[in-house]
């Protein structure tokens, strides 16, 4: 008879790289972003579309600096949402860094100032989004 073996699992929660804004906004993408540019600052440009998996395609702007890139990704394609959970907001704004309690809550209090956002507020990252978004 062979000795079993002991099997020890480490558990561990994923490393999270970004923060994410849901922004809601009955404006036109282009009106939105001028908006927001002149409300921060960037300066968001047209990219390439967010395509997923399902081969769902979503309009993307990027704002790209030296120390930071910022996309602000279409919640609404024609074959459904991004975020079906989430299906009030009409915009993503990813950051490709996590951002601490203190600047989050600055960059949701920004937006918020912006007259073309109805609201705007932190969306926390589940295991679903960091797969999609990720």
């Amino acid at each position: 008879m062979t000795p079993k073996k002991n099997v020890v699992k480490l558990k561990t929660d994923p490393v999270i790289h970004f923060t994410i804004i849901g922004i809601s906004s009955h404006e036109n993408d282009y009106r939105l972003l001028w908006s927001i540019n002149q409300q921060t600052g960037l300066s968001f440009s047209q990219s390439e579309c967010f395509v997923t998996e399902c081969d769902k395609r979503f309009a993307r702007f990027v704002h790209k600096d030296e120390d930071k890139r910022l996309d602000l990704v279409s919640n609404r394609c024609e074959n459904g949402f991004l975020l079906e959970k989430h299906k009030n907001l009409d915009f993503i704004l990813k950051f490709d860094t996590k951002l601490d309690d203190e600047d989050t809550a600055k960059w949701v209090q920004d937006l918020r100032k912006t007259t073309l956002i109805s609201t705007a507020f932190h969306i926390p990252t589940d295991n679903k989004i960091l797969q999609l978004l990720g």
